[in-house]
């Protein structure tokens, strides 16, 4: 989780974390946030945390950005829980400051299993209940955990009733909708999200991924499509674009039996993402389809070295290699596919 505290550290020393609340500072706070900041981008992070502890021992009120510098040196010294009560500490006396909030978030997000974080947030919100961050973070925590349950419909309402001009409010509830099979809801709240969201390239790739599995799991397949053509089209004008969004695209067309052009969106994916496991695989099964049986090989074996099958993906894939070394008489390559296939109970 090296990452999180990376990004917290990365935040912390170009200056994303501002003072935001409790008004300016006072010279001698602003040179002791300072001097924690030098040393921790020298790694210094003990040294700086002692400077914050100073600081806090003496401060009533410090400023919200010495709690996030102290959660990112204790981090950074392994000292998560401490972490955590340092932005719980700042959030208490800062009850409306969003950004310690959703550093807050995505450090519960990183770093504890998901029963504890409900615990933690639920805590959270008992103090603030109309912090649209906790509430949102609350809201998908219990949709993974029980998507039906009462709790899970009552923190999206709250959600609607505090922010419904919100693109996030109506995306939740799309969730909700089609986690509870109520795909025609979803839709609708869905393309709420979309206008409200406006020129948003990133959620409209979102969005539009999930409009269009919903509309095929509807088999309205031209909606689907549809969806799907737009989902492709906002992400790939992304700095990033995301493999996993357009790999809906690439299975949607598989299922229509239109393989040239699932194709097509496969090596796209795959220009973005040259290791993503699902796109090789996808690529060896219409190699293998193509009987191209030593570049398929290639590809499956690639897909499997991969981390980010699905375990249905990782058996397709040996499967497909026990089938192809087969053919090409490598027998012993295909039983070591064959064992593995033996030892998950699978019989192809």
């Amino acid at each position: 989780m090296l990452i999180l505290a990376a990004f917290l550290l990365g935040a912390s020393l170009v200056g994303e974390i501002g003072h935001q609340a409790g008004g300016a500072p006072s010279a001698e706070v602003e040179n002791q946030i300072d001097s924690a900041q030098k040393l921790m981008q020298a790694r210094e992070f003990g040294k700086a945390l002692e400077v914050l502890t100073a600081l806090m021992q003496r401060q009533q009120a410090p400023p919200p950005d010495a709690f996030i510098l102290m959660a990112t040196c204790q981090l950074n010294l392994d000292q998560t829980a401490k972490a955590i009560e340092a932005f719980e500490r700042g959030m208490s006396l800062y009850p409306k400051e969003q950004v310690l909030e959703e550093f807050y978030v995505t450090l519960l997000t990183n770093y504890i299993p998901i029963e504890q974080m409900k615990q933690k947030l639920e805590a959270a919100l008992a103090a603030s209940p109309r912090s649209l961050v906790l509430l949102r973070a609350a809201a998908f925590v219990q949709l993974r955990l029980d998507s039906r349950s009462e709790q899970a419909r009552r923190l999206v309402d709250a959600l609607l009733e505090i922010a419904p001009d919100n693109p996030n409010s109506h995306y939740i509830f799309g969730q909700w909708a089609v986690l509870n099979h109520q795909e025609e809801l979803a839709i609708r709240e869905w393309e709420k999200t979309l206008t409200l969201a406006s020129a948003d390239a990133r959620m409209q790739m979102d969005v539009y991924t999930l409009i269009g599995d919903a509309e095929n799991r509807l088999n309205r397949a031209e909606r689907a499509e549809t969806a799907f053509k737009k989902a492709l089209q906002a992400n790939a004008s992304l700095e990033k674009p995301n493999p996993a969004s357009a790999f809906f695209y690439a299975e949607f067309l598989v299922r229509q039996s239109r393989f040239e052009e699932s194709q097509t969106v496969v090596e796209q994916i795959l220009g973005w993402a040259p290791r993503y496991g699902p796109a090789l695989l996808q690529r060896a099964l219409h190699l293998a389809r193509t009987n191209k049986p030593e570049e398929a090989i290639v590809a499956a074996e690639n897909a499997l070295s991969a981390s980010d099958l699905n375990p249905e993906q990782i058996r397709a894939a040996h499967v497909l290699l026990a089938k192809t070394y087969f053919l090409l008489k490598r027998t012993a390559d295909a039983e070591r596919h064959q064992q593995w296939l033996k030892s998950q109970g699978v019989n192809d």
